[in-house]
């Protein structure tokens, strides 16, 4: 199904969430000073305009980015998501643009790197080899984030990052990204991989069976790091997100234990907001 377009979402409390994990996780492996393999198997268009008439119909990031735009504590713990958003927005102080996991991995990594992305979406793959086009070591796909992912595996280059980032628009879409993880992990198990998963109306809310499918896979240290914005709707809503970390970096609980509660506060539209961080699996 190839009708999900980000461009509506971005900028929103999810891509808050899963866009600092990334940032941290990548500057954590960066730091070895040794070469990585980075995938992004659902990647869009990499960026996106705040001020397009899909983003603006909706908003989201109003409740999102514009709210912790000065977070000094957020700032601190992770500066080079800031950073980004900085260089993409032409240092200007009101934000006109938004970068996707794309243009965040594009600006953290660099030519020693091994950098592939993937998008199915032929409009949204076009756009993808527009926005990367000036970043030589990242190689653009038009094909299936399974199919794909798996083609690649495994890398040259035996560690890195592989993120996983679905839109979840159909049901079965939560099994896909079990087996999406499975199957890469029997090739390429040295891998971090970083899941993110909606949580939705008690209608539609699969995120249960997805966290507990992947902790069944039993990959060393598994990291849940979750929180909701509002009370859960009856329906459908999406009133918080999450992230599933396997293979995490050993100081990256730490660090989202400093900022989940910041986020958390800082987006929070009721008084029912709250966060999780859990370990599911640890090295034993």
């Amino acid at each position: 199904m190839l009708s999900y377009r980000h461009g509506f979402h971005a900028g929103n409390h999810a891509d808050v969430l899963k866009h600092m994990v990334l940032c941290l996780i990548l500057r954590q492996l960066k730091q070895k000073g040794k070469p990585l393999s980075y995938i992004d198997t659902h990647s869009g268009a990499g960026a996106y305009s705040l001020q397009s008439a899909w983003s603006q119909q909706t908003s989201e990031y109003r409740n999102g980015i514009n709210k912790i735009l000065n977070n000094e504590l957020l700032l601190r713990e992770v500066p080079d998501y800031y950073k980004i958003l900085n260089t993409v927005n032409d240092g200007e102080e009101t934000l006109k643009y938004y970068p996707g996991s794309p243009m965040i991995a594009a600006q953290m990594l660099d030519e020693a790197d091994n950098a592939q992305f993937l998008e199915l979406h032929p409009t949204e793959y076009d756009n993808l080899k527009y926005n990367l086009y000036h970043y030589k070591y990242c190689h653009v796909h038009h094909r299936d984030a399974e199919e794909g992912v798996l083609a690649l595996l495994p890398p040259a280059i035996r560690r890195g990052l592989i993120f996983i980032d679905p839109s979840y628009e159909l049901e079965n879409d939560y099994k896909h990204t079990v087996s999406i993880v499975k199957k890469a992990y029997g090739k390429f198990a040295q891998g971090v991989y970083a899941i993110w998963y909606p949580l939705l109306g008690k209608a539609s809310d699969h995120s249960y069976e997805l966290v507990r499918s992947l902790t069944k896979i039993n990959i060393k240290r598994t990291i849940k790091a979750e929180f909701t914005v509002c009370a859960q709707d009856t329906l459908m809503g999406m009133h918080g997100s999450g992230m599933i970390i396997c293979n995490a970096p050993y100081n990256l609980m730490d660090k989202l234990e400093i900022i989940l509660p910041e986020i958390t506060k800082s987006l929070a539209l009721d008084n029912t907001a709250r966060y999780r961080l859990e370990i599911l699996t640890n090295d034993d």
